[in-house]
């Protein structure tokens, strides 16, 4: 049985996927500060084969402690979007890129990584379609700080990178400043 480390796997993408993978019979263990609350994991606690880590992925003796159990570390901590690293851009870097170099530095050849990334990597697309191929040119600090962070984890050389379009729909720890759940949000109050 595969043991998974999920960095932010509290949060909006995180609480859905630990569902998925614990069903699957997957080990688990969240490693997750706790920023946006805890409540999306309740439902596991003192389940089998789940653990939980309060932790900051910049808190590089910890994670290292945990991140040497994991077969694979699937890395979803950042500050996320334009607003929120506009509002605190020293956060930003040191969570989006210095959490990243950290889940590198901690873990072994033998490890897979898969980085969440971010279509705002791209910058503004008018007219062109994209591809994986398509240059990165961000301009928020979120695409700057996601796509420096992409570009290390897959310079580890074993990792997986997704670039996430903008996220929507339902999740234990549900987002209502995500753009389309914000308009379904405000189409039915």
């Amino acid at each position: 049985m595969k043991n998974i480390l999920i960095t932010g796997g509290a949060g909006y993408i995180g609480s859905t996927l630990i569902k998925i993978l614990y069903e699957a019979g997957y080990n688990i263990t969240v490693y997750d500060n706790l920023s946006f609350g805890g409540d999306a994991l309740i439902s596991f606690i003192g389940k089998p084969n789940f653990t939980f880590i309060q932790g900051d992925v910049r808190d590089f003796k910890l994670l290292e402690s945990h991140v040497k159990k994991a077969d694979v570390i699937i890395h979803l901590a950042a500050i996320v979007g334009f607003p929120a690293c506009r509002q605190n851009p020293t956060l930003a870097e040191d969570v989006n890129v210095n959490g990243a170099i950290n889940i590198i530095k901690a873990s072994s050849k033998n490890q897979l990584i898969i980085g969440a990334s971010t279509g705002s990597n791209y910058g503004d697309l008018f007219n062109e379609v994209c591809t994986e191929d398509t240059p990165l040119r961000p301009l928020s600090l979120y695409g700057v700080t996601k796509t420096k962070a992409e570009e290390l984890i897959h310079e580890s050389g074993r990792a997986i990178n997704y670039r996430f379009a903008t996220a929507f729909g339902l999740s234990p720890r549900l987002r209502l400043d995500l753009l389309i759940n914000d308009f379904v949000y405000n189409a039915v109050k």
